[in-house]
This record gives structure tokens, sequence and C-alpha cells, in this order.
């Protein structure tokens, strides 16, 4: 009896730490926690692409000061209990933004689940044509269908550059240092921008090429963020399910220590 009293008291406790975990869990939210595409499976692997809430300058030359900015916005979002880590979809004079986001062959989507492109290389993302959908949501699903972004790219995935008569080539990568006058309009330390805005088409998303696609570094735009490579994990079973898989488990095992002492 005093065995089974032990059971008893051992069982309430069980299931008063389950309610206690269930409540804890949707009191405190935490990070964004980003889902696996639906239609992917254990070991395939994504990339997830957002547009950042905020806006940030494009002064800097440092490619980093991009990548700490999206991270910041990304407020340390998990995958299957993993911090992701970002990178900046952005060219400068030191590197192309296909180098620095890497070229993998991995699909993009948003955090919603719609595909962006199907390849993070020249034959998708950097094809230089119309993407399967245009990135315009943050991580927490947020829509952005106007607006501008800075990327200091082309459409192609390398630092924005034009050939200016009598001036040679100019580049317009992040954080660019110029002063170029053309068809009397003078454009002084301008940086190339891509369009959030609905209607675009192409590779508008990340350039929207001379002129109009040229913005002062000082002005304050949103930026890309892109995922390193996800893996698909396997499914986990929830918690609550392994307490009362174990809790199975052991009520077998004291109900058979009980018939063996009695």
């Amino acid at each position: 009896m005093i065995l089974a009293s032990q059971f008893k008291r051992f069982f309430r406790a069980a299931i008063l730490s389950t309610v206690a975990f269930a409540w804890q869990g949707s009191a405190f939210a935490g990070p964004i926690a980003i889902q696996a595409p639906t239609g992917l499976h254990a070991g395939d692997q994504f990339r997830i692409i957002f547009v950042t809430p905020d806006a940030i300058n494009a002064v800097s030359t440092n490619i980093t000061t991009y990548d700490n900015f999206v991270n910041t916005e990304a407020a340390g979002a998990t995958y299957n209990g993993q911090t992701v880590h970002f990178s900046a979809v952005g060219s400068t004079d030191s590197i192309d933004a296909k180098v620095h986001i890497g070229q993998t062959g991995t699909a993009v989507y948003m955090a919603n689940g719609t595909e962006v492109s199907a390849s993070d290389t020249g034959t998708g993302l950097w094809s230089g044509g119309d993407l399967l959908a245009q990135p315009t949501q943050d991580l927490a699903g947020n829509s952005y269908t106007s607006g501008t972004v800075w990327t200091g790219t082309s459409g192609v995935g390398t630092e924005y550059n034009t050939l200016v008569t009598g001036q040679g080539t100019v580049y317009w990568g992040l954080g660019a240092t110029n002063n170029v006058t053309d068809k009397g309009i003078t454009y002084i330390n301008n940086v190339e921008v891509g369009s959030l805005h609905s209607n675009v088409g192409g590779y508008d998303w990340i350039s929207l090429g001379f002129g109009v696609g040229l913005a002062p570094r000082t002005n304050s735009y949103q930026v890309y963020g892109i995922s390193d490579v996800l893996t698909v994990a396997a499914p986990v079973p929830e918690p609550s399910t392994l307490l009362i898989s174990g809790l199975g488990v052991l009520a077998i095992g004291v109900a058979q220590r009980f018939r063996k002492k009695n």
C-alpha cells in the first residue's frame, strides 16, 4: 500500500509539472521559431530571406556592419532550437553579394514558407530575371509592399556599376564615395537600391538601375538578410508526449513490482 501511495503522489506531481510547462511555453514566446517550409522532408535544405523591419544608412563600406544589423533585426530567431545566423544581401567595393552569401544550390524561402527562388545561384536568385516571389516579408510575416532597400548590387549579384561617358566605370556599392555628373544630374556618394514595391519585376527587387536606383548613402532604408543553409530535421515528439510515454513505462514497472511484492 505504501508503494501504491508513493506512485499516486509521483503521478500527480508529474501531471502538474506538464501543465506548468505548457502554460510557461505560451506565456513566454521568446525569439521567432522558424519552421521548415511545407513539402520539405527530413534532410532537405533551405534558406530563409527576409527584409528588416527597421532601416539603416549605407555609409559603411564594411559588409560586417550590415550583417550585424540584419542579425540584430532577426532578434535571435531560431530553427530547431538553434539560433540562426543571417548575412546581409549586399555588395561593397570589397565583396559581391553572391560571394558574400554563398552560392550553394539551395532553395530560398520567406519565413511563411513561400518559395522565392529554386536556387541561390546564377540560375535562380542571381539569374537577373523574375523570382518565384518577391522577398517582401520580415521574419514575423509582416509584408512591405512599398519602400526601398539598400543593396549596392546588380541583378546578377555583383557590385552595381555603370560606364559613365568621360568618367569610366563608376561603382555604386554600399558605402560608395563617388561624385558623378551625367546628363546634367550630379550624384554624390550614391548607392544602388532595390524596391519592395509590389509591382516591380525582373531584378528590380535588388537593383532599380541607374538614375532612379541611386540614392545618397546617408538616407535610411531597409536591408535584406538571408540565413545560412538550414537542414530539415526529423520530427521530434512534443515534451508532453515524451512525459506521458515515460509515465506509462514507469507505471508498468511500478505495477510489476507491486504485484511481485504482494
